[in-house]
């Protein structure tokens, strides 16, 4: 009994093992966008999938496979979608809310 134990705990630490080799191994030689690039999400209506959009890109974020700010452009965002937008862009660190008309200004000055 103690051998299949061991034979499992051997196979999960080789596959952990892989796991991080494999990860670093293309930390190193993805090339990332830097803060220059902006990652831009339509904000249309009450903003219903406006959220997850944003938290994918921040766990994306979060994984170190992206380093850029989330943009929503408030395209024709409902006040409910605006205040959403909002708190999103004050809980969040990079996450910002810009209105669609002034998106062009935003880019070229940053």
């Amino acid at each position: 009994m103690g051998v299949i134990w061991d034979g499992l705990l051997a196979a999960a630490c080789a596959v952990g093992l892989a796991f991080v080799l494999w990860w670093s191994f293309g930390l190193l030689l993805r090339p990332l966008p830097g803060w220059e690039t902006k990652i831009i999400l339509p904000g249309r209506g009450t903003g219903e999938e406006l959220e997850q959009q944003v938290r994918s890109f921040l766990w994306l974020r979060g994984l170190g496979l992206v380093r850029c700010p989330v943009v929503i452009a408030d395209i024709d965002l409902t006040p409910e979608g605006r205040q959403l937008a909002l708190r999103l862009a004050a809980r969040w660190p990079g996450v910002i809310l810009w209105p669609v008309d002034d998106l062009p200004d935003y880019i070229s000055r940053t």
